[in-house]
């Protein structure tokens, strides 16, 4: 069980991965927002990426972690598992709050922006804040790759021992 656990815990971590460079590729091949057909499709795009890759790899990665803990009893008792579950967690709802809510307004204002409900500079709007919020969700990644990999001990050190000062 634990096996089957890690190994969909990592492929769905690569296809978070995947989805994620994806999804930063089309955003920086991206027209001008003054060329409003042409950034309709890569709006349409940068939404299917989230809906159909980024949320479902991403939920996978977070619940098969949770199963991971439990399915391995020393995790419980591991401090950098809690802090690795908890970076897991606000990485998706970073995600939720900063790519799949914006991503589907952008498309929706696309669509009327296209119609000519709008002008493209209140679509400039909706997406000025979208590189921020990919290097928020880069920094919360490595983060926790980097706890997957490092394994932190999280302990008080003895300084006594380490100076050699303790009774010989």
């Amino acid at each position: 069980m634990r096996r089957t656990v890690k190994f969909l815990h990592t492929v769905a971590g690569m296809g978070l991965a995947g989805g994620l460079a994806v999804y930063i590729g089309v955003l920086h091949a991206a027209p001008d927002h003054a060329t409003t057909i042409e950034y309709a499709g890569t709006r349409e795009a940068l939404a299917f990426a989230v809906k159909w890759i980024i949320l479902p790899s991403m939920l996978i990665t977070v619940v098969s972690g949770l199963i991971a803990m439990i399915v391995h009893p020393p995790f419980m008792d591991t401090p950098w598992v809690w802090v690795k579950a908890l970076t897991g967690l606000l990485f998706f709802e970073a995600t939720l709050a900063s790519l799949d809510a914006p991503a589907q307004q952008a498309a929706a204002a696309m669509a009327q922006a296209v119609a000519g409900e709008i002008d493209p500079e209140t679509l400039a709007e909706l997406v000025r804040n979208e590189w921020g919020a990919w290097y928020m969700l880069l920094g919360l990644s490595i983060a926790n790759v980097a706890l997957g990999i490092w394994r932190p001990r999280f302990a008080k050190r003895d300084v006594k021992k380490e100076t050699g000062s303790g009774a010989s």
